[in-house]
């Protein structure tokens, strides 16, 4: 049976193929020069240095994160172009954005080095996993071309030799909004919406009064193919931490992997967070849907919660993705949570 890694395939990606091909983007000249008494924005991309001497006037977003990254720092009407998909519970305010963006694809997979200069995008901002491409070469060829490429934060852990400055998962996301913040000159709103963020961060967590010492099995689970779950630098690790949870697998030093049968059973998890999502090798549109998956895999036969209503709450995956939803995601998991 085929393998399916929803690190490579499920999760909004930027595939970025490398070809022969080399032009200036269309959009590049339009972009507005930075204050000369301020000097150049340096921001940071996964310990890779940018340097924008212009603010980017024409952004290209792939993946979910990135457009609500964009929203929540008050830099949404730079969204030019969009590449993913529409599936996604975005706010009312970043699926306006991103609804008015021109669709490059609506896989995210699928997004190549030509799309990129085709679209005139003058910076990319997205998830940049590229197997068998080195991404700063990449990044240097594309600034070549005109194009400056940064990446979400909350992906670094999974790239070798990429650093995440230590930062937890949400820490990621407050400095994501942050520098786009810095970058299209909208502190004040960025600011704004990262203390709001926390605040509610905080009081999703005050809610739960019953969880502590109570474990917790993460499962990404799809159509076929073998069932995943999340280390300690997954978001939703923390999320389970912050709730009260111990994530079962928190000494597994990744974000994602495929344990055995063997550790699945083994973990006797009290708690099973069952993660889909409506496309990609999941294609399941409601929680009603991986609660039947989840219960017709034969390799969690002896894993007693998986059959308990109590101890199985599904989430649709992109409420544990590295962007604002990661906010809605721990509210909603503290109500499930939360004794009545």
């Amino acid at each position: 049976m085929r393998r399916i890694n929803p690190w490579m395939i499920v999760m909004p990606a930027l595939v970025l193929t490398v070809a022969t091909a080399c032009g200036a983007p269309a959009g590049s000249a339009g972009s507005a020069p930075v204050d000369a008494t301020a000097g150049p924005v340096i921001l940071d991309s996964c310990g890779r240095e940018v340097v924008f001497d212009a603010q980017p006037q024409r952004v290209l977003a792939v993946g979910s994160e990135a457009p609500a990254l964009l929203v929540a720092a008050g830099a949404g009407d730079k969204l030019t172009h969009y590449a993913g998909s529409m599936e996604v519970p975005f706010d009312e305010a970043t699926k306006a954005v991103v609804e008015g963006a021109e669709r490059v694809t609506e896989d995210s997979h699928d997004v190549s080095y030509e799309m990129i200069l085709g679209s005139g995008a003058d910076v990319v901002i997205g998830t940049d996993i590229a197997a068998g491409v080195d991404l700063d070469s990449l990044a240097d060829r594309l600034a070549q071309a005109g194009v400056q490429m940064l990446t979400v934060s909350g992906y670094c852990a999974g790239f070798e030799d990429r650093s995440t400055g230590g930062l937890s998962g949400f820490d990621q996301i407050y400095r994501d909004v942050e520098s786009y913040g810095r970058l299209f000159g909208t502190q004040p709103e960025a600011a704004a919406a990262v203390q709001d963020m926390r605040d509610r961060v905080s009081a999703a967590a005050e809610r739960v009064d019953e969880g502590a010492g109570q474990s917790a099995l993460s499962l990404y689970v799809p159509t076929a193919g073998t069932l995943g779950s999340y280390g300690h630098e997954s978001l939703v690790s923390e999320q389970m931490s912050l709730l009260g949870l111990e994530n079962v697998f928190s000494e597994v030093p990744k974000r994602y992997f495929e344990p055995s049968t063997e550790e699945l059973v083994a973990s006797a998890a009290d708690k099973v967070f069952a993660m889909y999502l409506p496309t990609g090798s999941s294609a399941m549109e409601t929680d009603q849907d991986v609660l039947e998956e989840l219960r017709a895999r034969p390799e969690l036969d002896g894993l007693d919660a998986v059959n308990d209503d109590t101890a199985v709450v599904p989430l649709n995956y992109y409420y544990s993705s590295p962007g604002p939803l990661a906010v809605d995601g721990v509210e909603l998991l503290a109500e499930r949570l939360a004794t009545p």
